[in-house]
């Protein structure tokens, strides 16, 4: 398995124009903040003191939950490419299981989305920094790996699932090129998720990766919020956070941390075992 996991990993860091592509809607995100986005959340919170620093941790947390979407989508390019070229029936009279063979791609595509997350995270930092931010303290960034780690877990496994089910190339760049599109509709990046009409915000709250987000805005604002928040009242607290998608609310319930950490690892192993279902029920 990580013999082949290193051929896909081969495969896919030769083609620099793949690896270009697949952090371009993390390039449109921070795109579409500083040309429009940020000073126009700004302006909507302007009595908040630090407001800016805030917006800058909001949509960095936003990046990093999206970023392993992409990434993993063209890792496993290679795989849904094997599938096109019948490559797989050449793997599937050799000695390895399909079970292996699956877990190499998902090992992969695991490898690379982690790697470029934490590439992200440093010049997420390095743009906080820039706008006159601060840097995160060693326990905290502790925290975002640990929580960075989960999400490319659930979207790696999410996107394995996914692509499991197309056998030709032009199906599956359609289809990511698709997903690509809504990512950010779907973590409440582009548009507050408070602001958005009631059925969606259940679609966004219900996405799995929208909880890592979550999570992240959660420890990388957190010291922030405490600072800008003193003089103000909690229900201010409560708006600023339900707005932007800071805590989750179902009815008069409030999402606890521990919610959405469960929330990912389940969807995750749902995730993982139906790929790897389809992957053994295929034929040789």
């Amino acid at each position: 398995m990580i013999i082949f996991a290193s051929r896909v990993l081969k495969i896919y860091l030769r083609d620099k124009t793949a690896v270009f592509f697949s952090l371009l809607s993390s390039f449109i995100i921070i795109g579409l903040y500083i040309l429009f986005l940020g000073e126009t959340y700004s302006s909507s919170f302007e009595q908040i003191g630090n407001i800016h620093q805030l917006m800058d941790q909001w949509v960095m947390a936003g990046l990093l939950a999206t970023t392993s979407v992409s990434t993993s989508v063209a890792t496993l390019s290679v795989m849904v490419d094997d599938q096109y070229q019948k490559r797989q029936k050449d793997f599937y009279c050799t000695p390895i299981k399909k079970t292996a063979l699956a877990g190499g791609y998902f090992m992969a595509s695991l490898i690379i989305s982690f790697f470029l997350s934490l590439i992200t995270l440093f010049f997420a930092q390095i743009y906080i920094l820039i706008n006159k931010g601060n840097w995160f303290s060693f326990s905290v960034y502790m925290q975002i790996i640990v929580i960075l780690l989960l999400t490319v877990l659930m979207n790696s496994s999410m996107m394995f699932f996914i692509s499991s089910f197309f056998k030709s190339n032009h199906a599956f760049s359609t289809a990511t090129s698709i997903m690509g599109t809504l990512i950010g509709f779907l973590t409440g990046i582009y548009i507050p998720i408070g602001t958005l009409p009631e059925i969606i915000q259940w679609v966004i709250k219900i996405f799995p990766t929208s909880h890592g987000a979550v999570l992240l805005r959660q420890t990388m604002m957190n010291s922030t919020m405490n600072q800008s928040f003193q003089q103000l009242p909690q229900t201010a607290v409560v708006e600023f956070q339900n707005i932007l998608g800071i805590t989750y609310q179902f009815e008069n319930i409030t999402l606890t941390p521990i919610c959405h950490y469960f929330y990912l690892i389940i969807f995750t192993i749902i995730f993982f075992i139906g790929a790897v279902y389809i992957h053994s029920r295929q034929r040789q």
